[in-house]
């Protein structure tokens, strides 16, 4: 094999890995459930979220110098380093690293082992979190080389006996918009953000393998994104499907550990729940590893390293452990208004950065921006139980606001407002200095 293909490989399998973590195996089927009979355009909405954004996000970032930052210099200089801490701190520290533990914990080890208390069993996956994160140098070679394989192996198991072997034909389950609730709940997998801020240790890794010419990087970096999106798309479908089969055997309102638990013993038994714990533990960790690397060496950097990457991998680990004693269900419940008002901001970053080239000037960048930021404020708060009832109001008058999409006109008439309030102030500006020199 050559070894651009093999580098190839071993991009593209850890890239799925870092993107398939516990949201994607836990949301999926509560998806299905709930779109039953209508699972094709829900897988369509999930898709969205959960693989071409992601993906777009990679490509983003690799227009942008392979750098984040660069991404969103346009906006302001303390833009990167405000986005990344609330990603890194709101959601990665509180919501998407314990919940990979409690995750592994509810779907994995207490499935086979009850007697286990779920402290034990955090406390074991936030050590093997520390040893990986710890080894950055060879982070990449791990999850591809040895994690991942048995991950999709096992994954493929599953997906292919529910999909020729299926519990039942789905059924009616009279959800209104399939699209738009597979949309919005995807946001709560993370995957968007997590490519945001793992493209660059992604590209990194590439650079140090010898692909230092920007044709060579992009070409390794495409190969590796299509290959995660081919494996994403395969499970995506599968676990989408499983789960509208379950929507004439298993109650709206059942939670979503229990689900995927239900829907593996209905086709595998007692071998489907091994497999599945193990499946489970792969999935989670490797999540957590990238996610936990990201952060570490952020915040190590923006304190110009006065407190180093192994304390905040400390830091991070230890705050992991004291959220996922929760549980899943509890992190659920507080999460989705905190992806609700993250997420519009960072699509819109993601198509800023994709047509790069011909954004006019960052006018453009900051309208788009600011605008989308003020809408998903005001919505998180109202979802959290702040509302301002006249603000809500007007909102819910926007096109598009029914179906959760609210932000998205306000968006460009930003993006527009934002471009000529740039161009016509600057010349202005320039012309009134002309004048006083």
């Amino acid at each position: 094999m050559k070894k651009s293909t093999r580098d190839s490989l071993t991009f593209g399998f850890a890239l799925f890995a870092i993107f398939f973590g516990a949201g994607n195996l836990i949301f999926p089927p509560s998806i299905g459930l709930a779109a039953g009979d209508n699972w094709g355009a829900a897988m369509i909405g999930f898709v969205l979220t959960g693989i071409i954004l992601p993906i777009l996000g990679i490509i983003a970032v690799l227009n942008s110098e392979g750098k984040f930052e660069v991404l969103t210099n346009p906006i302001s200089s303390w833009f990167y380093k405000f986005f990344n801490v609330l990603v890194m701190v709101g959601i990665g520290m509180t919501i998407t690293i314990p919940r990979t533990a409690a995750t592994t914990h509810e779907l994995g080890i207490h499935a086979l082992f009850p007697q286990v208390p779920s402290i034990a069993t955090i406390l074991v996956f936030f050590a093997l979190n520390f040893y990986f994160a710890m080894d950055k140098s060879n982070f990449i070679d791990k999850v591809g080389k040895f994690l991942t394989p048995a991950l999709v192996a096992i994954l493929l198991f599953i997906v292919v006996k529910g999909t020729f072997d299926p519990i039942k034909a789905p059924a009616a389950t009279g959800l209104e918009n399939p699209f738009s609730y597979s949309f919005i709940n995807g946001y709560q997998t993370g995957d968007l953000l997590t490519g945001l801020l793992c493209a660059s240790i992604f590209f990194a890794a590439i650079v140090g393998k010898g692909y230092t010419e920007k044709a060579d990087l992009r070409r390794i970096a495409v190969n590796g994104t299509v290959i995660a999106g081919l494996g994403l798309l395969v499970v995506y479908g599968g676990l989408l499907y499983l789960g509208a089969t379950g929507s004439g055997v298993f109650p709206k309102d059942i939670d979503s550990t229990s689900l995927v638990i239900g829907l593996v013993d209905q086709l595998l038994g007692t071998y489907g729940t091994i497999a599945l714990s193990v499946c489970v533990a792969l999935a989670c960790l490797t999540t957590a590893i990238g996610l936990t690397a990201a952060s570490a060496d952020f915040l190590s950097q923006l304190t110009n390293h006065k407190i180093s990457y192994r304390n905040f991998v400390i830091i991070i680990s230890l705050a992991g452990i004291g959220v996922a004693t929760l549980g899943v269900e509890k992190i659920i419940d507080y999460a989705l208004p905190l992806f609700i008002g993250i997420y519009p901001v960072s699509i819109v970053l993601v198509f800023l950065g994709i047509f790069r080239k011909f954004i006019p000037n960052a006018g453009a960048y900051r309208g788009a921006v600011i605008v989308t930021m003020i809408i998903s404020i005001f919505e998180t708060l109202a979802m959290s139980g702040i509302e301002i009832k006249p603000v809500t109001q007007f909102i819910s008058f926007i096109p598009l606001s029914a179906s959760g999409f609210s932000w998205l006109i306000p968006s460009v008439i930003g993006f527009i407002v934002g471009t000529f309030i740039y161009k016509y102030g600057s010349s202005n500006k320039d012309k009134i200095e002309n004048r006083a020199s």
